[in-house]
């Protein structure tokens, strides 16, 4: 049975809540996090929260928890990384930030459902670095010299832009 638990503070007192693949959800198999308790599982009250700001759930195909953000013009931290766009693997001891809120994964448990075939070798993550031109906005691989050029589609200096994780 997959499990994660998250902890977080608010006015000094600590917080934990667990899901589960079982878990009864305002959408099946993920938690929803934000302000709306009307779309959230998990809801918090303060104003820097979106009101739907991010997913959780478990992927078999990947034998991980992912958080998927939600809200572009406000996504979740995730290890210190911004989450604009795609998902995240999480971990236990992960470091999450929805606006001002932060919450930690203090247990994650994964149980593979059914045995798949062996994996290929993991590669390292992957990022870039997301146009903060607000006429492009596409994203190009992390390297120095672009980081130097700027885009390579405007020319818009990348010094403001966000980095992304790309997918595999």
């Amino acid at each position: 049975m997959a499990q994660l638990t998250l902890e977080w503070f608010l006015q000094n007192q600590q917080h934990q809540y667990t899901f589960q693949l079982t878990s009864i959800t305002k959408v099946p198999q993920k938690l929803r996090l934000g302000r709306d308790p009307s779309q959230c599982d998990l809801v918090f009250a303060d104003r820097s929260v979106s009101s739907l700001q991010a997913e959780i759930f478990f992927s078999s195909a990947h034998d991980a928890a992912l958080i998927q953000s939600l809200r572009p013009s406000n996504p979740p931290l995730v290890d210190g990384y911004r989450l604009t766009q795609g998902t995240a693997p999480l971990s236990q001891g992960s470091q999450l930030q929805l606006g001002h809120i932060q919450l930690r994964v203090t247990q994650l448990i994964l149980k593979k459902l059914a045995p798949s075939p062996p994996a290929a070798p993991a590669q390292p993550l992957s990022y870039g670095l997301k146009c903060p031109n607000p006429s492009c906005g596409k994203v190009s691989h992390y390297e120095e010299q672009i980081l130097k050029q700027g885009c390579p589609w405007c020319g818009f200096s990348l010094a403001a832009a966000n980095t992304v994780l790309l997918p595999r």
